[in-house]
C-alpha cells in the first residue's frame, strides 16, 4: 500500500471515531468511546454529583482498554517500516464486524423499543468502546508521529506545536526539524484529521436531528470501507 492510500484510510478512520463519539454520548449513555480524557472527567465528577452517572464512563474506559490490549496482541508482530501490515487489516475487520453489528442493533432497538432498552444501549456502549479501542491500538503500529485517529487532544497539541515551529522557522534562533518536507506534510495530515473528525461529529448531530436510526451507520460504514479496501489491497499486493 502506498502512503497516499494509507492517508485516505486514516481520514476514514477519523470519520468513524468522530461519529462514534457523538453517537455514544448522545445515544448510548452520555459517555465517550474514543475520548478517554472526557470519560475520566465524567467518571470523576459523577462521584459526588447528584444523579451523576459513573457506570457508563467507567464501562467505556474498561472496554476501550480491553480493545487496545487486544489490538496490541493481534499486531504484536508488525515490523517497523511497513506502511500497512495485514495484522492491522485483520484487527480492523474485527472492529468493522462489531461496529456493523452495533449499528444494526441500534436500529432494531430504536424501532422495537423493548422494555429493557436502557440495558441494551449500555451493552452497545461497551461494544463500540471495545471496537474503537481496537482501532486505537492498531493505529499505534503505524508509528506516525502526532497523527492519531481517535484521541484528538494529542493531535491538537502536536499540530499547534508544529505550527509554531513552522511560523517561526525563519528565525535563525529557531532550529527547525530535519526533513522539512515530511514535517510540513505531517502538519497538513494533522489538520486534515482534525477537520474530518469535527465534520463527522457535525454530520452525526445532523443525523440525530433528522434520521436518528442512521446514526450508527456513518461510523460503521467508514470502518467497513477501510477494512474491505485494505483486505482487497493486501490480496492484490
Amino acid at each position: 500500500m502506498r502512503e497516499s492510500e494509507r492517508d485516505v484510510m486514516l481520514f476514514l478512520l477519523a470519520i468513524s471515531a468522530g461519529s462514534a463519539d457523538g453517537w455514544s454520548y448522545f445515544g448510548l449513555g452520555h459517555a465517550f468511546v474514543a475520548n478517554m480524557t472526557g470519560n475520566t472527567v465524567l467518571a470523576g465528577m459523577g462521584v459526588f454529583q447528584k444523579g451523576g452517572h459513573v457506570a457508563h464512563p467507567l464501562l467505556s474506559l474498561a472496554c476501550y482498554a480491553i480493545g487496545v490490549a487486544a489490538a496490541a496482541f493481534f499486531t504484536r508482530k508488525v515490523r517497523q517500516g511497513v506502511v500497512w501490515a495485514r495484522a492491522i487489516t485483520r484487527t480492523l475487520l474485527l472492529e468493522a464486524l462489531i461496529m456493523v453489528s452495533a449499528a444494526v442493533a441500534w436500529i432494531a432497538i430504536r424501532h422495537g423499543l423493548p422494555a429493557d432498552s436502557a440495558y441494551l444501549f449500555t451493552a452497545l456502549l461497551g461494544c463500540v468502546a471495545f471496537a474503537i479501542g481496537l482501532q486505537s491500538g492498531a493505529m499505534l503500529q503505524l508509528k506516525i508521529p502526532g497523527v492519531v485517529t481517535t484521541y484528538i487532544t494529542g493531535t491538537w497539541t502536536t499540530l499547534v506545536n508544529g505550527l509554531v515551529y513552522f511560523v517561526t522557522s525563519r528565525d535563525p534562533r529557531v532550529s527547525r526539524p530535519r526533513h522539512h518536507h515530511a514535517f510540513d506534510e505531517r502538519l497538513a495530515m494533522q489538520a486534515g484529521i482534525l477537520a474530518v473528525y469535527f465534520l463527522s461529529a457535525v454530520l452525526t448531530g445532523w443525523l440525530f436531528r433528522n434520521e436518528p436510526s442512521a446514526v450508527g451507520g456513518l461510523s460503521a460504514f467508514s470502518i467497513l470501507t477501510v477494512a474491505v479496501y485494505t483486505t482487497v489491497r493486501s490480496k492484490l499486493a
